[in-house]
């Protein structure tokens, strides 16, 4: 993993659903095989819980970027320290290290599970935007899909011509059960595409501020 700088000592940051919900901040003990050992997260020294098969966001930083990937974890240990095995991820994705300001936005968004390369992949799906920035997107839709999935994704309101790709971050079904709420960053994005998005919401806030003062 040199390439995304993840490794021994390196401080990480686990993002945990359910009744712990939060974000905590930990270290990687041990890289080996196909897993990880990670110090099991605290507060004021009393540990976290997790279970085996828990599914957990981890982020991390170093002088190359800011990098995410999801991860299960396998086992659970109390000595010598409290800690937790985790499933070494298949892709860690390298995003922005600065915040983007997230503007509503009203409007189609066309996705899909990203195709696995030589594949056709399936249909776009419709979906209705949430919000947008040079981070990422919000989605509601009727797609049926899981935290890490990756998507491709088409935005009619935005001036590019070919499909933008994203990993979803956040997912949580509407009351009804009948569509989908996600958070996807986007991902592999060259910097004067992300300088598009942020130039054409930023155009799209001054025309509101224009519409509001009529």
């Amino acid at each position: 993993m040199k390439k995304t700088g993840l490794q021994e000592d390196q401080e990480i940051f686990v993002e945990i659903k359910g009744s712990q919900a939060g974000v905590y901040a930990t270290k990687v003990l041990d890289i080996e095989g196909g897993n990880f050992k990670m110090a099991a997260p605290q507060i004021q020294g009393v540990t976290i819980p997790l279970n085996r098969g828990d599914k957990v966001s981890i982020s991390y930083t170093t002088p190359r970027g800011k990098f995410i990937f999801m991860s299960r974890v396998q086992e659970r240990f109390r000595d010598p320290l409290p800690h937790y095995i985790l499933q070494r991820p298949d892709k860690i994705y390298r995003v922005q290290r600065r915040e983007y300001v997230r503007v509503e936005v009203e409007g189609r968004i066309y996705y899909r599970l990203r195709p696995i390369d030589g594949e056709e992949g399936s249909d776009f799906s419709t979906g209705r935007i949430i919000d947008l920035s040079g981070g990422g997107v919000g989605i509601k839709g009727p797609l049926k899909i899981t935290e890490g999935n990756e998507l491709e994704m088409e935005i009619p309101l935005l001036p590019i011509a070919f499909p933008l790709l994203g990993v979803v971050r956040r997912l949580r079904e509407d009351k009804k059960g009948e569509a989908h709420k996600m958070g996807v960053a986007f991902v592999d994005m060259e910097s004067n595409l992300r300088e598009k998005i942020i130039s054409w919401l930023f155009e799209y806030q001054r025309s509101l501020q224009g519409a509001g003062d009529d």
